[in-house]
């Protein structure tokens, strides 16, 4: 995420007024050599997370507007007893993303990339200085350091879209996670790790649409490819209406996919949706499974979803 160069020269940077520094002074004032402080200034301007501005032959660097920064420095200026590069460097911020509820250290370590005992360490590290407590085999944060969540997944989403935007114009994010998220955009992106998804990704299937609505993007370090599963999930995420929710029924009719394998793929977006992704899912194949006797307000009348399923090739 960050490293403990790069909080340090945050934290410090918030001591300050908004003009900031001159970067030869923040690298007298933090005793670091000028080749490793231009490479941290560097990566923090990349990220956003500073200005770096060229005024009369030097850099004048400065805290940029941006949320996870403005939270950060917020934290550091409320507890400046407390070493929050040190504490948050590495996997920590994994960790306090997911602490936006009560977890226990099995399911930090599911949910994140963080191995079994780096989390039971670093969770006691937290817990030494106050910012977690533990009740019975539950953690979480304590009330005044509650915003370390906030700070935790502001980051999270800032570097998504701002990794998303570099390589593609009017990005969205629709769904994040730590390591993954769903974009919609509006131009086409062939770089590594982004899977095409949403509609246009149903060709695929033999399921052409007529109309197309943007572009969508699933970007994974994880996946070499979607599974159909995913995708019946991802629509969802981009637009659970009645449209969206017939393409995923013609999907899952056309793919013969599990139920079992869908709601086990719809439990893991689910943790992150803002929509109940798992009962939409058990709707739609009770739905499919009933022949339409087991419906709802946005599926189709069951003769109208056979009659479009025919068009396709689909049996159902």
């Amino acid at each position: 995420m960050l490293s403990e160069s790069e909080l340090t020269a945050l934290s410090h940077l918030s001591t300050h007024t908004e003009e900031g520094l001159i970067q030869r002074e923040l690298a007298d004032e933090l005793s670091w050599d000028p080749g490793h402080t231009s490479r941290v200034v560097s990566k923090l301007a990349e990220r956003e997370l500073i200005i770096r501005e060229q005024r009369n032959g030097r850099y004048r660097i400065s805290l940029s507007n941006a949320e996870p920064t403005e939270r950060f420095a917020d934290l550091t200026r409320e507890f400046p007893h407390v070493d929050f590069p040190e504490l948050l460097a590495g996997p920590s911020i994994q960790l306090l993303y997911y602490l936006d509820a009560t977890r226990t250290a099995a399911e930090l370590t599911e949910r994140s990339t963080v191995s079994r005992a780096t989390v039971y360490r670093r969770l006691k590290q937290l817990r030494n200085v106050g910012i977690v407590t533990k009740r019975d085999s539950q953690f979480a944060l304590t009330k005044q350091f509650e915003e370390l969540a906030a700070f935790a997944r502001s980051l999270v989403r800032h570097l998504h879209r701002q990794e998303a935007s570099d390589h593609a114009a009017g990005v969205r994010l629709i769904w994040t996670d730590v390591d993954e998220y769903l974009f919609s955009c509006r131009t086409e992106v062939t770089a590594p790790l982004f899977h095409q998804t949403g509609p246009d990704a149903l060709d695929q299937y033999g399921i052409s649409l007529l109309t197309r609505e943007g572009r969508y993007y699933f970007r994974s370090e994880d996946r070499t490819e979607l599974a159909p599963e995913d995708l019946v999930c991802q629509l969802l995420l981009i637009d659970d209406g009645a449209r969206y929710r017939s393409y995923c029924l013609l999907l899952i009719a056309s793919c013969e996919i599990d139920a079992n394998v869908l709601a086990r793929s719809a439990g893991q977006y689910d943790r992150e949706a803002e929509i109940d992704l798992s009962n939409i899912i058990q709707e739609l194949c009770a739905y499919l499974e009933s022949n339409g006797a087991v419906s709802g307000e946005k599926l189709p009348e069951w003769d109208t979803f056979k009659s479009t399923a025919a068009d396709y090739d689909i049996s159902v």
